[in-house]
């Protein structure tokens, strides 16, 4: 009862006395406004540290992106007409992601004609692409004053800001063997012979046999890798005139066998489609028909029946670009047994 008392004394006490009543109700909504700010400003800063760190991230994924990025453009050249300069190169996605490239900048720099320009893309490489801009589709760009005589250098820029600087043709060798005997080499490691399966279908094609030996007087066809390192990079197309001809020297007969187009399972064509290279482009192609299969029907060819090496050319034929084109190909010996 005393406590109790005591108690009841105390609070009529503070009700009589308003100012001591009222410091309470201002301290107990202070201690409440502060924890109020106290969370806000803890929950402003979480927030802020959260999108920080997604930034963060964000900008190093971005990094690591254009890290990844791994485009070579090569065989580059250059031809001017007037104030137009045309860039040709081979651009190839050798990274793991896909690239997007947004400009090529170019300059001239000769001392007397020094001069930027840019031209915007919108070029799409995925992983393994390789993009042929050469021929009629090589980068036109205006610089005043430009000159056959002037040295160009360019680069490419990517949607991610990486620089693909062009590296240019080294290919003086190839260059001045390809004007000498033509545009077109073979890879002599790869020449091979076929025979046949059925009366117009290859045998292990496209494996065949790589060898310079054949049997003799046995129904085969030739293959052999054709590379096109054209120097005006043009794409070369080949006509149904293309045939290997053995000429009737060594064991005495003349041979020959037109160029025909083979189906995946190794069936031969009983027509033939031309057959095109672009510039640096690697294709095997087929030598099996006894006749011209622009003019005539397909025939088989049999190899000489007696022992002896024979001389072998490669006769090509077709256009290169807009213009005609033709080359004879001092090819390889076979020798019949």
């Amino acid at each position: 009862m005393t406590v109790h008392s005591s108690l009841e004394k105390r609070f009529r006490k503070l009700k009589a006395n308003s100012k001591g009543f009222s410091s309470v109700i201002g301290t107990t909504f202070m201690v409440i406004v502060v924890m109020f700010l106290s969370t806000s400003v803890f929950l402003w800063t979480l927030s802020q540290n959260t999108i920080y760190n997604e930034a963060v991230r964000a900008r190093n994924q971005e990094e690591a992106d254009r890290r990844s990025e791994n485009v070579v453009a090569s065989g580059g050249n250059y031809s001017v007409s007037g104030d137009d300069v045309t860039v040709k190169v081979v651009l190839k996605n050798a990274g793991s992601v896909a690239v997007q490239i947004v400009n090529l900048w170019v300059l001239d720099s000769a001392p007397s004609n020094r001069r930027y320009t840019n031209k915007s893309l919108n070029l799409n490489l995925k992983s393994g692409d390789v993009l042929n801009l050469v021929g009629s589709s090589g980068l036109n760009v205006t610089i005043p004053g430009a000159d056959p005589s002037h040295n160009f250098a360019s680069w490419f820029v990517t949607a991610k800001g990486n620089t693909i600087p062009l590296e240019k043709e080294q290919g003086v060798i190839v260059a001045q063997l390809a004007q000498g005997i033509g545009s077109i080499a073979l890879d002599f490691y790869t020449f091979r012979y076929y025979l046949y399966e059925s009366s117009t279908k290859l045998a292990n094609y496209p494996d065949g046999t790589i060898s310079f030996n054949s049997p003799k007087g046995t129904p085969i066809a030739y293959g052999c890798k054709l590379t096109n390192l054209d120097p005006t990079k043009e794409t070369i197309t080949l006509n149904s005139h293309s045939v290997i001809w053995q000429p009737s020297v060594g064991v005495g007969v003349e041979c020959v066998w037109y160029i025909v187009n083979v189906q995946p399972d190794g069936t031969i064509n009983g027509t033939y489609s031309n057959i095109t290279l672009a510039y640096g482009e690697t294709q095997l192609l087929i030598f099996a028909s006894g006749n011209d299969l622009g003019t005539s029907s397909f025939k088989q060819v049999k190899t000489p029946t007696s022992v002896g090496i024979m001389p072998t050319f490669l006769l090509l034929h077709g256009s290169i670009g807009s213009r005609a084109y033709g080359q004879n190909l001092p090819f390889v010996s076979i020798y019949y047994s």
